[in-house]
């Protein structure tokens, strides 16, 4: 393992479980995307009301508010919730960028948590929402693989990739690591998050990294995943809607993957029917009245005010875009 036995510095457990668990679910996130994090537990577990699932979030910075809307999950349903107050120092120097900060590699440290401790977890990102029952994820059979996982569309950078480590993403396949189904004893027989880590520490590698986290993992795994269906990972990118209007999840799935900087929180995005299972599963949960978030950072007010525009809301457009232009400088 490459994370030791002070990768956890504390942890709290809520619980309403008697049983043991069909699954185990873990997230990694700050408190920024705890807010999506707590309506993605929400939205699984409403969907799978007779599962025995419990829920794991890694971090270094979660609110008292945040982590006592966490626990009346738990109230509300059978399920247990832990909160692992991570050592993080050994990830804050890895790359980082506007879009995803040091948490982006929690997903690493949970593998190896999990060493000896259960056979398989599924990772979630903050981003995902359920809007069907997982129980083939449950029953899928991964053995002789250290993943399960969907092939992701964003796979422009992969022959570059192919030819710096000798990977066959072009031939096998490259997967989105916002879902995975992790097999934990092949994982770390493999050793995946050292393989991982050492292409992340290593500059010559990182100028043929695009989704940092994500192609080392995809490097580290080559060969060894198992593809699945992308019902399991249907993935929607909202900033795309004002690019080309269509119905982004024209697909009945299990999992919509929001990636892009627009996400189902944000106020700008409450136009549209793709964010059905995020408003479903924030109506039910802790978060029912939190007001969806509002532009904070140049970035959000660029983005809002482009989808304003797109949605005739013309005042507003200007009004996000004068603030862009005012924080550009």
């Amino acid at each position: 393992m490459f994370f030791g036995q002070d990768l956890v510095k504390s942890k709290v457990e809520f619980s309403s479980l008697d049983d043991n668990e069909e699954l185990n679910i873990a997230y990694g996130a700050d408190d920024k995307f705890m807010f999506g994090a707590g309506v993605s537990i929400e939205s699984v577990i409403i969907n799978n009301k007779n599962r025995k699932l419990k829920f794991h979030i890694f971090t270094d910075d979660i609110s008292a508010e945040n982590a006592e809307r966490l626990s009346l999950i738990c109230k509300n349903h059978k399920t247990a919730i832990y909160i692992y107050n991570v050592n993080a120092e050994s990830i804050k120097t890895l790359p980082s960028n506007k879009a995803w900060n040091h948490a982006i590699y929690f997903r690493l440290m949970i593998a190896d948590y999990f060493h000896r401790k259960a056979n398989r977890v599924l990772y979630l990102d903050s981003d995902v929402f359920c809007s069907g029952d997982i129980g083939d994820l449950i029953d899928l059979d991964i053995s002789g693989h250290t993943v399960a996982a969907v092939n992701d569309p964003s796979t422009k950078h992969i022959i570059k990739t192919d030819e710096l480590f000798c990977t066959t993403f072009a031939e096998k396949g490259y997967f989105n690591s916002g879902v995975m189904l992790i097999n934990i004893d092949e994982w770390n027989k493999c050793s995946i998050t050292e393989k991982s880590m050492k292409i992340l520490i290593n500059d010559c590698a990182l100028n043929a990294l695009t989704y940092y986290d994500q192609d080392a993992i995809n490097v580290a795994t080559c060969g060894s995943v198992l593809f699945i269906d992308n019902t399991f990972n249907y993935i929607i990118d909202l900033n795309y809607k004002y690019k080309c209007d269509e119905n982004l999840a024209h697909k009945q799935a299990s999992l919509f993957h929001f990636v892009g900087l627009t996400k189902p929180w944000h106020e700008w995005s409450e136009f549209y029917d793709e964010c059905k299972p995020f408003r479903v599963a924030k109506l039910s949960s802790p978060w029912c009245d939190e007001p969806l978030m509002s532009p904070c950072t140049k970035h959000n007010y660029k983005y809002a005010a482009k989808h304003y525009k797109f949605n005739g809301r013309y005042f507003r457009a200007l009004c996000n875009y004068m603030k862009y232009k005012t924080l550009s400088g």
